[in-house]
């Protein structure tokens, strides 16, 4: 029997993880903290457990009792940075029960801390946006009086900015465009009260299909296992939201500086590596590392390299198959975020959705929808978008006529 695969959270990732394995004929468990659309996957036997973020000795706890309950080691996926960091945390527990797919403590401190990735790609030789470390206001102002606008404020670690109340105090984003030393000024005083510590980043022109990412499998051999290229043509919020509708491409200058700037890190495991194309420098910029499986990775599996199956035979100790990515175009489209943005646009009347709807044709695959496992899709109807709907429709409603007034009759008004 083959081992079982353990995905933590079934949102988007997570879901894609089940099936790209439960495909295979791999037995999956769906460790869930919060009831969502993935957990009536077809193709994964789902588990309440505590969240990695907010409960992380208790998740420790209930690891090791799963992992009695298991026959044989299991090969154990994260999808959020908050995973990677809990079984970074707790590996040395971990290792005797599950092999992790995350690369080794040394490799993951470089990619979650973007000032440490910044200085690893420029020993790479890796371009990349100018930054400064911010981790107090004197760091604030020595950097406004060598910085040229627009910029970018970043969290120097994103999952910090998600912990607790953070995520809130930074106005649930996760960068800020920065136009003016004013403003500049302005953000930092709030988004200090979250965390002090942040990254400023010189801003690199260009829309958001000028961002592309090269996706690979780096062997526990730190071999290449395989790669495909990705490029974002829709993000949601515009310009610093996350991929709406993305496109496998074809961009062979992408491999030489992603291998190179993997190998400094001595980095092994799945990663996702994001460049943005600088027209006016003519190269691409380096933005981030994220070293766990991401939202998109399914396109792997649609055009022949699947990086979860690879990652997946590799630590189960079974043959690793050969792969290459087809020439063939492939789209991700982010069913429910797409739909919403769609309807944004016919309700503002800004004519977006004639964009959107043309960067959506072709051959696609959904974060959600699957003919071969509807019922995900389904339930998120049922308990997320159709109640999103009757809110804003209702919202729509008193908006138009709750501040209409009956008439008032008094008694000398009598119609009678």
């Amino acid at each position: 029997m083959q081992p079982t695969a353990i995905v933590m959270n079934m949102f988007y990732t997570g879901l894609g993880i089940a099936r790209s394995l439960g495909e295979k004929g791999v037995p999956v468990i769906g460790l869930t903290a919060r009831r969502g659309y993935g957990n009536h996957s077809r193709y994964a036997r789902t588990v309440d457990c505590p969240d990695s973020r907010e409960s992380p000795d208790a998740l420790l706890a209930f690891l090791l009792k799963l992992a009695g309950e298991l026959k044989q080691h299991a090969v154990l996926f994260p999808t959020r940075d908050d995973d990677v960091v809990f079984l970074t945390r707790f590996r040395e527990q971990l290792e005797p029960h599950y092999s992790l797919v995350v690369p080794s403590n040394a490799a993951t401190t470089i990619c979650l801390d973007k000032w440490q990735t910044y200085l690893c790609a420029t020993q790479a030789q890796v371009e990349t946006p100018k930054c400064w470390l911010i981790q107090d206001e004197e760091d604030l102002l020595r950097a406004a009086a060598e910085l040229r606008y627009p910029c970018v404020l970043k969290p120097l670690a994103a999952h910090h900015w998600r912990q607790g109340r953070n995520w809130a105090i930074v106005g649930e984003r996760k960068a800020i465009a920065i136009e003016s030393r004013q403003e500049l000024e302005f953000e930092y005083e709030a988004i200090a009260h979250a965390d002090k510590r942040a990254l400023l980043q010189e801003l690199v022109p260009g829309d958001d299909d000028c961002l592309l990412v090269m996706a690979c499998y780096i062997d526990r051999n730190f071999r290449l296992g395989g790669a495909f290229m990705i490029q974002k043509l829709a993000q949601e919020p515009v310009g610093f939201g996350t991929g709406c509708v993305l496109q496998t491409v074809h961009r062979p200058e992408l491999a030489a500086p992603t291998l190179r700037l993997l190998a400094q890190m001595k980095f092994n495991g799945i990663a996702e590596v994001e460049y943005k194309w600088d027209r006016a420098a003519g190269s691409y910029k380096l933005i981030e590392v994220n070293p766990r499986p991401w939202d998109q990775h399914r396109l792997g599996r649609a055009c022949g390299v699947d990086v979860i199956y690879l990652a997946y035979c590799d630590h189960a100790g079974l043959p690793v198959p050969a792969c290459e990515a087809s020439a063939s175009t492939w789209k991700w489209i982010a069913d429910d975020s797409f739909f919403m943005a769609v309807l944004r646009s016919l309700w503002r009347r800004d004519g977006r959705y004639r964009t959107l709807l043309r960067l959506a044709g072709g051959k696609r695959i959904y974060g959600i929808w699957s003919l071969r496992d509807p019922v995900p899709f389904l339930a998120h109807m049922a308990g997320s978008l159709i109640p999103l709907l009757a809110g804003a429709a209702i919202k729509r409603f008193f908006s138009l006529f709750g501040s209409r007034r009956l008439p008032v009759i008094s008694k000398g008004d009598s119609a009678v």
